[in-house]
């Protein structure tokens, strides 16, 4: 790359990535980044630009000099979420969101910005294969890639790359996982609905305390049954295996989880905290969010549960109903895509940083890895930088740069395999 070149676009790209951030958007809302980001590519850029509604992606078709003569250009799509989310990031930055308590504090800035700098460096330097660069909405609660996938059947995509920054691993470095990168996840909401009574004579009632504790207690043993847990050793002996959490299990097909959000009894339907004491309660609810390294297990879990809270609420003579929420495909990287990303970083120099095991954590890119070959990676923001999702973290923009060098090398056909 040419360094002037590049230098002027990175910056460019950074400050395209403040004003991103000042103004943050949540998932399904992102009407004003939206409109940021095309402006940005048609001032800087000559490329397609499709506008599909809540989304768009922008595309460059490999010209007559960079094409391959015997014609077997490949067709190369990059995502990049634009989302943000409901946090309140207290005005500390010069370029703090003017949206109170919404804020990109997930980097998702920076993930468009550096999207946005790579369409500009291929506009500006050419490619041999046609390159798409979807810019996605709703990615932090699992509804932007479900509607976005239709990009790879629409346009032929033969492999899809996607990358988030990721503290916690050296600033810089590359971190990439065959097979599954991250996990399956559902929001689950169970309610029981019973009959309020007289305090002082709940025998009048149908009270569903009870019932919501016995579903409770169940839940360490339908996780190690849906994980088929046979212990660490068989599972690899990982040091997720060692956990002692009673929410988790692990067996052949890896780590099976089921997390309490949320839980509650009332004599109110709506569960405001206003509570007569005086009345026994009539009404449970509980939160749950289920995950597991496979949709299968995933699957076997949320069965058992909405089995036994059915048996359970008609042994206590109550109705439940089941609401879902949020819902994530497991995201499993191609063995080949995976691995051109780990060339692609030790072409450039970056440390391949260790990691042995699917982040829990899910991501919405699983829905482009059920259509086409693809793979989800991580570039490091340091070890001591502030987590996702908290207050105190911001992206690094010095990973722009990283990014669309990356892009770059994974877009060339100079990585043979």
């Amino acid at each position: 790359m040419e360094n002037g070149m590049v230098n002027e676009i990175i910056e460019s790209a950074k400050a395209l990535r403040h004003e991103l951030h000042q103004n943050a958007e949540l998932s399904e809302h992102e009407q004003i980044t939206k409109r940021i980001l095309m402006e940005y590519l048609e001032r800087r850029t000559k490329l397609e630009l499709h506008d599909m509604g809540a989304w768009f992606y922008a595309v460059y078709r490999a010209k007559t000099d960079c094409a391959k003569t015997d014609g077997a250009k490949k067709r190369i799509a990059f995502r990049a979420d634009m989302d943000a989310l409901p946090i309140d990031e207290g005005g500390l930055l010069p370029y703090c969101s003017k949206n109170r308590g919404v804020s990109h504090k997930c980097g998702h800035d920076g993930h468009s910005a550096s999207l946005a700098a790579f369409a500009e460096y291929l506009d500006k330097t050419g490619c041999e294969n046609d390159i798409f660069l979807l810019f996605q909405h709703a990615e932090e609660n699992g509804a932007g890639a479900a509607v976005c996938q239709k990009l790879i059947e629409l346009e032929h995509i033969d492999e899809i790359y996607g990358w988030h920054n990721m503290p916690g691993f050296p600033l810089g470095s590359v971190a990439v996982h065959t097979g599954c990168a991250a996990c399956a996840s559902k929001g689950v909401i169970i309610k029981f609905m019973g009959k309020n009574s007289h305090a002082s004579q709940p025998e009048n009632g149908k009270n569903p305390a009870f019932a919501l504790a016995e579903l409770i207690g169940a839940i360490p043993g339908l996780v190690k049954q849906a994980a088929g847990e046979c212990g660490a050793e068989k599972a690899g002996g990982r040091e997720g295996a060692k956990s002692q959490s009673p929410m988790a299990a692990f067996g052949a097909d890896g780590m099976v989880m089921c997390t309490v959000i949320g839980a509650g009894v009332s004599s109110r339907e709506d569960m405001q905290k206003a509570e007569a004491f005086g009345t026994s309660a009539g009404f449970a609810f509980l939160s749950l969010t289920i995950r597991a390294e496979s949709e299968a297990r995933m699957d076997a879990l949320e069965k058992s549960l909405i089995d036994l809270a059915h048996g359970t609420a008609g042994s206590h003579c109550l109705s439940f109903t089941v609401e879902y929420s949020d819902p994530f495909p497991e995201t499993r990287n191609d063995a080949r895509c995976a691995e051109r990303v780990r060339r692609a970083a030790i072409s450039l120099g970056l440390e391949i940083a260790r990691w042995d095991e699917p982040f829990r954590s899910s991501e919405d890119f699983g829905y482009y890895t059920k259509k086409t070959k693809g793979a989800l990676f991580y570039i490091g923001c340091g070890e001591a930088h502030a987590p996702l999702h908290t207050v105190e973290y911001d992206f690094s923009d010095e990973l722009i740069e990283t990014a669309v060098r990356l892009f770059a090398q994974l877009a060339s056909d100079r990585l043979i395999g």
